[in-house]
């Protein structure tokens, strides 16, 4: 406890502390060191800047992130120190790959830019499109809350087990329909799926996809506070009580916005892109020359 509240004092003190710093200086302060490493406000900066916007987005508001960023660079600059140290860097084979990394960055960033939608893409009115034209995916599947007596069934072959398993199942079914209000009692006394048996046979709520199709198929017909006879599956019998439901709905257009135009804006970026490329191909034909290609293949070792 003591160590804790001197944690929590000395990170309020830094934070007044930086607070108090102009924009120049806070730069230079140490964020983080690791052996002889150091990284600072500066370095770890430009670290964030290459983020993705959905990153920075994150590191903007969580901690913990920013914490993780931290370490993870210090990491990488001394595993690049010990590289460099041994000279891995002047490998030839390194040296292309360094190259080739460096190439692809430059043309990822220019395509990218090129590829970019405007800012003010999609439109509400497109959204809203967008969303119209696509409810169907923004569906939320129909949840039960459900309970269960379930009996394993035993090796098949196993002709007197598989029916003593069966009777078991018939009897129990039939004990609950007399006294349905007992249902919990003789879940726990009977039921072979531990976990739900101790919670009364309890399943809790789920959605219509997370039931297996033994179950659905009697489910989505049941009434709440049914009990359904024994249904048989490929584990055994479940005897299933109808608690309540919620029928399916379709999520707002407000709670998917986001998605939408993150995903309308991909696909604007790709198709973009794609463009470009084929732009680039209209302009000059591409043409490969089958017989130097073979020769060089075979020296590929």
């Amino acid at each position: 406890m003591v160590l804790t509240a001197a944690r929590t004092g000395w990170r309020a003190a830094a934070l007044l502390a930086s607070l108090a710093l102009p924009a120049p200086l806070l730069a230079q302060e140490v964020v983080g060191a690791m052996g002889s490493q150091q990284l600072r406000g500066a370095d770890l900066k430009r670290v964030i800047d290459a983020q993705p916007p959905d990153v920075r987005k994150q590191l903007a508001t969580d901690f913990g992130a920013m914490d993780r960023l931290v370490r993870s660079e210090l990491v990488r600059q001394a595993i690049l120190a010990e590289a460099r140290q041994k000279q891995w860097d002047r490998k030839p084979d390194v040296q292309l790959l360094m190259e080739r990394a460096r190439e692809q960055a430059l043309i990822t960033s220019y395509v990218n830019d090129l590829a970019r939608p405007a800012p003010n893409f999609p439109s509400e009115d497109e959204v809203r499109g967008f969303y119209e034209a696509s409810k169907a995916s923004f569906t939320v599947p129909a949840e039960y809350q459900l309970a269960q007596i379930f009996v394993a069934a035993p090796d098949e072959s196993d002709k007197v087990a598989m029916a003593a398993a069966q009777k078991k199942a018939s009897d129990i079914a039939a004990r609950v329909q007399r006294a349905p209000t007992e249902f919990g009692k003789i879940a726990r006394e009977t039921s072979e799926h531990k976990d739900s048996a101790a919670k009364g046979g309890d399943l809790g709520w789920l959605s219509e996809n997370q039931l297996i199709p033994e179950i659905r198929s009697a489910v989505v017909r049941m009434t709440k506070g049914e009990l359904s006879p024994p249904l048989r599956s490929t584990t055994g019998w479940h005897i299933v009580r109808l608690i309540d439901r919620k029928p399916a709905t379709t999520r707002p257009l407000n709670e998917v916005r986001d998605a939408i135009v993150s995903t309308m804006r991909l696909r604007r970026a790709q198709e973009a892109e794609r463009n470009y490329v084929e732009g680039l191909l209209g302009k000059a034909a591409l043409t490969v020359n089958q017989v130097e290609l073979q020769k060089l293949q075979a020296t590929i070792k």
